[in-house]
């Protein structure tokens, strides 16, 4: 186990040296450097502990706990500095790390014991004491409380990409949700484990050896997730002549809210649409036909939802299902490959567009071509 401990450890050192180097420094890659540093550490006590080096066990164990309450923050900050525009690490986010504090305050009845006491504590499996139940209690409120945070969050952003991006891969951090579970499941594993040392069932070796290898494959796909992440939300900058249409907008709508008349800039929206295809864009933003309109994106937002009763995701890709139509009716196509055809309509996903376009007609793709012959 100690030997796999320090394996892990180095490797999450690497890692980290790593992604310090990446020329993209921004707040999420930070805080994916700092949570990949917390693992090593992780890694590391548990070698330490087993080769008792510098501290006795039960001492390592107690920083183990602030450790292990740290990973669970680390997530939910991380996923929050996704999901949110211009994110901070402002005394606000960083106070959610005050919950390693509380962990600490729970465990003063343990560190109030002897050394002897202690021990008693982590080998005698038969009676659990409030010293050792606290603590447990502690982390484990910690961890569910940000397990329930980070997926409240990710709800609200896959809501929220649909009225700003016309596609879902890549941004809509689904992922993430595997690591929500990976934290759960290793929560259980724990318990079990716990009771079947307690039962002497299993051995308190096997016990830790299963948790430190679950624990080290979620690292490595956190890692290899997070790295390969792309930034979702960037800053729009606006050309001088985009500017002045913008203001002129802005006092056009302060005058007239968008939902008292059918507004003129939703025919020249549709016109550019038609003209410019925008829409065979795989990765078009709201931004971006916001900026070409010289409209804000929230007026842009509101237009569609409120005038076309559909938010952004439905508004550009019922445009890409007509297109898809009528590549896929025409005969000089015939030849082109059904994922292809979707690929030139602006999609970027098989499984998206098979459900777009089931959700649009009733029919899957292979039944909508089939049906006509050449």
């Amino acid at each position: 186990m100690d030997i796999i401990s320090a394996i892990g450890s180095v490797n999450a050192i690497i890692i980290a040296l790593l992604l310090i180097s990446r020329k993209e420094k921004n707040i999420s890659n930070k805080i994916l450097i700092a949570w990949t540093l917390n693992f090593a550490i992780h890694f590391a006590i548990l070698f330490l502990a087993e080769r008792k080096i510098l501290l006795p066990p039960v001492n390592w164990g107690f920083i183990l706990g602030i450790v292990l309450v740290a990973h669970t923050p680390f997530l939910f900050l991380y996923t929050k500095s996704l999901t949110i525009r211009n994110f901070k690490l402002d005394l606000k986010n960083l106070s959610h790390f005050g919950f390693v504090l509380i962990y600490i305050i729970s465990f003063i009845p343990n560190l109030m014991l002897s050394l002897e006491e202690r021990q008693e504590l982590i080998y005698n499996k038969q009676n659990l004491a409030y010293e050792a139940f606290i603590p447990m209690l502690t982390l484990l409120f910690c961890q569910v409380y940000f397990l329930i945070r980070t997926i409240i969050i990710l709800v609200k952003h896959q809501y929220k990409i649909k009225s700003e991006f016309s596609y879902e891969e890549s941004i809509n951090l689904a992922w993430i949700k595997h690591i929500v579970f990976g934290f759960a499941f290793i929560i259980v594993i724990s318990f079990v484990a716990y009771s079947l040392v307690s039962a002497k069932m299993i051995s308190i070796y096997q016990m830790d050896s299963s948790i430190i290898l679950i624990n080290m494959i979620l690292f490595f796909y956190i890692v290899y997730r997070g790295y390969n992440q792309q930034t979702i939300y960037l800053s729009t900058e606006t050309s001088g002549e985009n500017q002045i249409k913008i203001q002129q907008s802005e006092k056009l709508t302060s005058s007239k809210g968008l939902d008292d008349y059918t507004d003129p800039r939703l025919e020249e929206l549709v016109t550019l649409m038609k003209k410019e295809k925008l829409y065979l864009d795989p990765e078009l933003n709201i931004g971006d036909l916001a900026n070409k309109l010289g409209i804000h994106v929230h007026q842009l937002s509101k237009m569609v939802n409120s005038q076309l009763n559909k938010n952004f995701f439905e508004f550009i890709n019922e445009y890409r299902i007509d297109e898809f139509k009528k590549l896929a009716t025409d005969p000089k196509n015939k030849h082109i490959s059904i994922l292809g055809l979707a690929m030139d309509a602006g999609f970027n996903s098989k499984a998206t567009f098979n459900r777009i376009f089931k959700n649009a007609t009733g029919l899957t793709p292979s039944d909508f071509r089939s049906s006509y012959k050449f």
